[in-house]
């Protein structure tokens, strides 16, 4: 058997490993708490950042609706402006009722009185005479 001091000495070191696997679940428990505030902190980041996200694509959505709504638009009034475009005058047709206009215009034209066609023609009478 062995003597009290043999046993004092085992539960000395008894103790003493206690004492240090207490300290180390200490440590771990520490360690554990850390890695979970972590976690938690993270998790919460994440849930921020996917609102965040869920609220930029909601935005992107209606941004897109609104330019394609803008862009449906923009063709109707393209699609107006070719039609208009058809209807209107072209260069020569401006050009031929130009030169129309021109030959009916009295400050650039000169017309004959009714007057002057009788004389005209009593002067050709006389000159065949």
């Amino acid at each position: 058997m062995p003597t009290p001091k043999d046993m004092q000495t085992i539960l000395d070191e008894i103790v003493r490993r206690l004492n240090e696997q207490g300290r180390r679940l200490r440590m771990l428990e520490e360690r554990s708490r850390a890695i979970e505030a972590k976690l938690g902190s993270s998790e919460d980041l994440i849930l921020r950042n996917a609102e965040g996200a869920r609220q930029k694509s909601g935005d992107f959505e209606k941004t897109i609706k609104e330019m394609d709504a803008r862009i449906m638009k923009a063709e109707n009034d393209i699609g107006k402006i070719v039609r208009d475009i058809g209807r209107t005058a072209k260069k020569t047709e401006l050009m031929e009722l130009e030169s129309t206009l021109n030959l009916f215009n009295p400050l650039k034209s000169s017309f004959v009185t009714r007057e002057d066609v009788e004389r005209m023609m009593k002067e050709k009478a006389e000159e065949r005479s």
